[in-house]
């Protein structure tokens, strides 16, 4: 953790930001384009909403703050709009009874939501249907390596061999390479969410805001709502904690309060967060058939399609569609 903290603090600068900002805008852009071509290839639909995301500011210090990532947008051609408080009501009119604590918000119509759980399920289930097997309550043991090439992974229920493997698992990414001496600097950052039953349209939010004061997404699932952010350094413990449970309260009660709180679900994870903020996609050098798709942190869901289809073009040696070279782990050493 304490070197993970070291690059962490090599990243807090403006140059750092910037270059870090426009490789995830890179990343999200190009996965959006991804999840709308799947989405017209299959049909899929996972309680999903193209009406774009608002990110609240409750205080002109957040609107002078947002200038600089304004300016980043502009020069990756993303649209967005500041919005006075009005307009913020327009695209969210179940805002309304809490106008005195807004300023203003930032508009970007090209965001979408949807239910990333329902989202893999479907989607698993099509590829099934095209041949994939899945093989589930498996645990993975390690890698078995040989000179520079794996051989196979080890499992709970035997060796399974292949061309290629990619290392895709989250926040225990690291933990199954450390064995081949490969650092990988993820670190779990423990998120909490809450997901509660829709009770008044009136008082509920049309697609996703962004609560900058607390740090928290608000986001429409069908007939559920479902409150997440928040950030803790707690290494890979799960334990729920009460009082981030009532900041999740607190943001959504103070901003909408269309949902039943007594009915929510409780959750928390651990995400892959990287010192840089992007995540990693490439190969690992001195392996010739081992890749890595993961650190994507907070924006796993964002970026997943794009991140998808990036390494598999890799995998398959095809040009990507978008420069790759800096989101390998090579960029650390």
């Amino acid at each position: 953790m304490l070197r993970w903290m070291e690059q962490l603090l090599k990243n807090c600068n403006a140059h750092a930001y910037d270059i870090n900002k426009s490789r995830m805008l890179r990343i999200a852009e190009y996965s959006r384009d991804c999840l709308d071509a799947l989405r017209a290839e299959t049909g899929i639909t996972y309680d999903d909403r193209q009406r774009g995301l608002i990110q609240l500011f409750r205080t002109n210090k957040q609107i002078d703050t947002a200038q600089h990532d304004m300016r980043l947008l502009a020069e990756a051609n993303i649209p967005h709009q500041l919005l006075a408080v009005d307009q913020v009501l327009e695209h969210e009119p179940g805002l309304a009874h809490a106008k005195h604590l807004l300023t203003g918000g930032l508009f970007l119509p090209g965001d979408e939501s949807g239910d990333a759980h329902v989202f893999t399920q479907r989607l698993a289930r099509m590829a099934e249907a095209k041949g994939v097997k899945f093989v589930y309550n498996t645990t993975i043991l390690g890698l078995d390596a040989a000179a520079d090439k794996i051989m196979s992974v080890r499992t709970s229920a035997g060796h399974f061999r292949a061309d290629a493997y990619i290392v895709a698992m989250g926040s225990y990414s690291p933990l199954l390479l450390h064995p081949l001496r490969v650092h990988l600097p993820v670190y779990p950052v423990k998120g909490y969410s809450l997901t509660l039953p829709l009770t008044d349209e009136t008082h509920a939010p049309m697609s996703t805001v962004n609560d900058t004061s607390y740090k928290l997404a608000i986001t429409r699932l069908g007939n559920r709502i479902r409150v997440g952010g928040t950030a803790e350094l707690t290494g890979y413990s799960q334990k729920l904690s009460p009082d981030r449970r009532e900041t999740l309260e607190l943001s959504f009660s103070e901003l909408f309060g269309g949902g039943d709180l007594s009915a929510a679900t409780y959750w928390t994870g651990l995400r892959p967060c990287t010192p840089d903020g992007t995540p990693v996609i490439g190969p690992v050098p001195n392996f010739k058939n081992l890749w890595l798709n993961t650190g994507h942190g907070t924006l796993g869901w964002t970026m997943a399609c794009g991140s998808g289809r990036l390494i598999a073009d890799l995998v398959h040696g095809k040009k990507p569609d978008i420069p790759a070279l800096d989101l390998s782990i090579s960029r650390y050493n």
